[in-house]
């Protein structure tokens, strides 16, 4: 998951999850009637370790099928880093039968997942997961049709991401190199096997240069959301100013002012001044009343 004035930007720190780091911004563009017309988000998923090739018996050696259903919670590795499992079918093909096997674990966020494999009958071929998982705490195998069947656990090369991203508009590019501080080398053309807003563990890649013990992987992506809501008018662009009528008046007083007479034994003087009158006329000034409205109108 802001307008243009300016635009608004949401960032996403850094969070370490055990030996992984996980990285994620996201800036909104808009404009002032609409606000949040385009997300454009960036984010990185780092293994920070040499991942292992595709393994058919990495998370659980071959388990010998029996005429009875069985739960397996004990010999279980978890994957290198989180990615997508698979299950491989063998032994005498015609006692696998028809069958749903189910896997139980965690996603990168801790939460419990599970994701089921359907057996067929007289088929051995390896089936493919469709969820990537951090940990794997219980295999649940179906009954068989004979003794002679067998189904191992392991993992593809389809590599979880710490992120959802967008179904639409997404670019993926995924930097690997041979040690933490090797020399990168840039592959353009990861596929991206799933994309989904809701469930973590739906959102996987496949690099195309294959991992093989030997590469530490760098998975970048990009994505916009472009949304369009409907408009909301805004009272605020509509504005009305209005001066207010005012009256002031000045009036001035009268103002009379004697001298007092003064006598002496030496000599008598008598002065008198005049009496002095001055009156100011009254002024009165009244404002005419002004009025001025400026409305916009949204189209």
């Amino acid at each position: 998951m802001g307008v243009p004035h300016p635009p608004s930007m949401s960032f996403g720190g850094t969070m370490a999850i055990d030996d992984k780091v996980r990285n994620f911004s996201r800036v909104t563009f808009g404009s002032l009637l609409d606000k949040s017309v385009c997300k454009v988000s960036f984010g990185h998923t780092e293994t920070n370790k040499l991942v292992a090739a595709a393994s058919d018996t990495a998370v659980h050696a071959a388990i010998t099928m029996t005429s009875s259903a069985q739960t397996i919670t004990t010999s279980i590795t978890d994957p290198d880093v989180p990615r997508v499992l698979k299950v491989q079918p063998g032994g005498t093909a015609a006692d696998v039968g028809n069958g749903l096997m189910t896997i139980t674990g965690t996603n990168v966020e801790g939460k419990i997942i599970t994701d089921t494999f359907q057996l067929v009958d007289g088929d051995t071929t390896e089936i493919d997961g469709k969820m990537a998982f951090k940990t794997v705490t219980s295999i649940s195998v179906p009954a068989c049709e004979g003794t002679g069947a067998t189904v191992s656990v392991g993992y593809t090369n389809k590599l979880g991401l710490y992120h959802r991203l967008f179904p639409d508009n997404t670019t993926v590019k995924v930097v690997y190199r041979s040690a933490a501080y090797g020399t990168p080398t840039l592959d353009t053309t990861p596929s991206i096997g799933d994309a989904d807003e809701q469930y973590i563990e739906k959102n996987f890649i496949t690099p195309a240069t294959a991992p093989d013990a030997a590469k530490i992987y760098d998975i970048f992506y990009i994505y916009d959301n472009w949304t369009v809501g409907e408009v909301t008018f805004d009272e605020s662009l509509t504005s009305t100013s209005t001066s207010s009528t005012s009256t002031s008046t000045t009036t001035s007083y009268t103002t009379t002012s004697t001298s007092s007479t003064s006598s002496s034994t030496s000599s008598t003087s008598s002065s008198t001044s005049s009496t002095s009158s001055s009156t100011s006329s009254t002024s009165s000034s009244t404002s005419s009343t002004s009025s001025s409205t400026s409305t916009t109108t949204v189209p």
